[in-house]
């Protein structure tokens, strides 16, 4: 049986990458920073195939054969999930053999970049629990000003099927860049939020390696709708 040891587990992509991993029957090792488990591991159930770890509680062991997954994604978050640097350079000294497989944002630079293992260049990711660092969490949640986002105008991938298609390309050791299906996703998903015209100018993404086109499992609306009702559930708990 596979066995993934995933890092910023409670984060947006964290999450969606233990949920998908765990809907293919792999065992999943949980790492992030915060020591009680939130609200939406209840999503997935009780499943004897997770095991989650406090990260100040983890013994710096990688079980050999293992894989393991960084998903830098979610550092778009600011100051969110900095320890993964930590983790890079303890995996970089690692003996026994474990895949590594690394996500990032488009913007991320290429200098920074780690040739080994698989990596995955993704643009906007949009759905339920996005954080508020997002354009479409604050027009949703009504914030007034708006003058920083961390959208990448590029495209817009509904945050499960990007895990769902990470997981499945995840033995492969090659560079991967994610697209939608259509170059005007994330123009199309913001309309089910907003008349109002956003800036549409994508990152650079040039990154190389094998586009791969995300098929959407669901319509922008249905997803926008579930990405609000996620917030009014979260709303009525404070």
């Amino acid at each position: 049986m596979n066995h993934a040891f995933v890092f910023a587990a409670q984060q947006f992509l964290g999450f969606e990458l233990c949920d998908a991993l765990l809907e293919e029957g792999w065992t999943v090792t949980a790492i992030d920073e915060d020591k009680g488990t939130k609200d939406k591991w209840m999503e997935i159930g009780r499943n004897a195939n997770l095991e989650y770890v406090p990260y100040g509680e983890w013994d710096r062991d990688v079980r050999a054969g293992s894989n393991v997954f960084l998903p830098y994604y979610d550092q778009l978050r600011g100051d969110k999930v900095s320890y993964l640097s930590e983790v890079e350079t303890l995996v970089s000294k690692k003996n026994q053999p474990f895949h590594v497989i690394r996500i990032y944002p488009n913007e991320k630079g290429n200098e920074d970049v780690k040739e080994d293992g698989t990596s995955f260049y993704l643009p906007t990711l949009y759905g339920i629990h996005q954080p508020e660092e997002f354009l479409f969490a604050q027009l949703l949640t009504g914030r007034e000003e708006i003058s920083e986002y961390v959208d990448d105008p590029s495209g817009a991938i509904y945050v499960k099927d990007a895990a769902r298609t990470i997981v499945n390309l995840s033995m492969k050791k090659e560079r991967f860049s994610l697209k939608p299906l259509s170059n005007q996703s994330w123009k199309e998903a913001l309309s089910y939020i907003t008349n109002e015209t956003f800036s549409d100018v994508p990152v650079n993404s040039a990154r190389g390696g094998e586009e791969v086109i995300v098929r959407p499992s669901k319509s922008h609306k249905s997803i926008i709708e579930e990405q609000k009702e996620g917030i009014r559930i979260h709303e009525n708990q404070e």
